[in-house]
């Protein structure tokens, strides 16, 4: 029968006291609760998660004090040999600070013991980089993608049944031709799709469509009843048939989106191409884009915000490192909900798209980051 027995502190029910904890002695009663647990001695096995935006560096110091005081209480960290114990530590966090929780299981057997922490008080830290929008396009249809051609001075217009160009003309965009999308279907609800610039032009990539599109000397587009392969975030891609999700031979089951290595999973959930799911992912929404840095060397995503609001959304930008996502910048507010985010034709922009909730028009600009003066 399955035993689980839980070691808490009566701080944690009671009032914590403001006194902050040093992770040495967190990790020195955190072991010794640990041990208390136990019978005898014993080898075990330590598998660690960091929930939390802990740094790295102070994570990982934590894990080698808490190894160091469970070998000074007689207990075998397991190499290569067989452990008779599993023990699992997680780092979670609430509004009062840090949760130890650490979990030993042998056999059926499962013993629980935790360990509140309070942490420093946090320095408001000053955004590291800024978001900038520029609008572009707006229109009552949907917009699925768009690409700034000869430089800026074109624009095509991806919409659920036809491209569109325009030429800039005295500031202002002015029809040049249009192209109906032949369909084998109608579109899945909430209609998603890419623009790919191509050798000889650029490509639209749709749910049972793939089409091949030229400028010159008109406006053409050829296409076939295909959900062919496109490049996305450094994997092979492509529309899964009557969906808006993708999938790949790379990864298992079918996505949103991906970028840099992340993966928003059909479930909602932000993992890496390995299924582990990405610390200080929390509110993330599906969509993902990468942006080029201008300001450090560490990757950054911009990322919508999650939940289902119709009037208001966000994005913001995070710096991916050693399998942690921190913020970046402050965030974004938009006047709707985002229907796209995509990489844009340069890597200093990604395309984004939003529904206006006070008009019903939805509204393409161009994102981009600056570094804060």
């Amino acid at each position: 029968m399955l035993r689980v027995a839980f070691a808490l502190l009566f701080g944690w029910i009671l009032p914590v006291p403001a006194q902050v904890q040093p992770m040495g002695e967190a990790a020195q009663q955190l072991a010794a609760r640990i041990s208390s647990l136990l019978q005898r001695r014993a080898t075990v096995s330590l598998e660690f998660q960091n929930l939390t935006q802990l740094p790295p560096a102070s994570s990982s110091s934590f894990r080698n004090a808490l190894e160091e005081e469970l070998r000074k209480l007689g207990l075998e960290m397991a190499g290569t040999a067989q452990p008779e114990l599993r023990l699992r530590v997680t780092i979670s966090e609430n509004a009062r600070g840090l949760l130890f929780v650490a979990e030993t299981v042998s056999g059926e057997n499962r013993q629980v013991a935790m360990l509140p922490w309070n942490m420093p008080p946090r320095e408001a830290a000053k955004p590291r980089i800024r978001i900038t929008m520029q609008p572009i396009w707006e229109q009552s249809e949907p917009v699925l993608d768009l690409l700034l051609l000869d430089p800026g001075s074109t624009l095509l217009v991806l919409g659920p049944g036809k491209v569109s160009s325009y030429r800039l003309t005295n500031g202002k965009w002015t029809p040049a031709g249009a192209v109906a999308i032949s369909m084998p279907r109608p579109p899945p609800r909430d209609p998603r799709g890419r623009l790919e610039l191509s050798p000889s032009g650029f490509r639209v990539y749709l749910p049972d469509a793939t089409c091949s599109g030229a400028m010159q000397p008109d406006l053409k587009l050829t296409c076939s009843g295909a959900n062919d392969r496109w490049p996305l975030g450094g994997v092979q891609v492509r529309w899964q048939s009557d969906r808006n999700l993708l999938e790949s031979e790379n990864q298992r089951g079918t996505f949103y989106t991906v970028a840099t290595g992340l993966i928003a999973a059909a479930d909602g959930r932000i993992q890496d191409r390995g299924g582990e799911q990405l610390s200080g992912a929390d509110g993330w929404g599906s969509d993902i884009a990468v942006v080029d840095n201008p300001c450090e060397p560490d990757p950054v995503v911009v990322v919508s915000k999650a939940g289902d609001g119709l009037d208001r959304d966000e994005v913001q930008a995070y710096e991916i490192a050693n399998g942690l996502a921190r913020t970046a910048s402050e965030p974004l507010s938009l006047p709707g909900p985002v229907t796209a985010l995509w990489p844009a034709e340069t890597p200093r922009q990604t395309t984004l798209v939003i529904r206006n909730s006070k008009t019903g028009n939805y509204e393409a600009s161009r994102l981009g980051l600056a570094c804060p003066e």
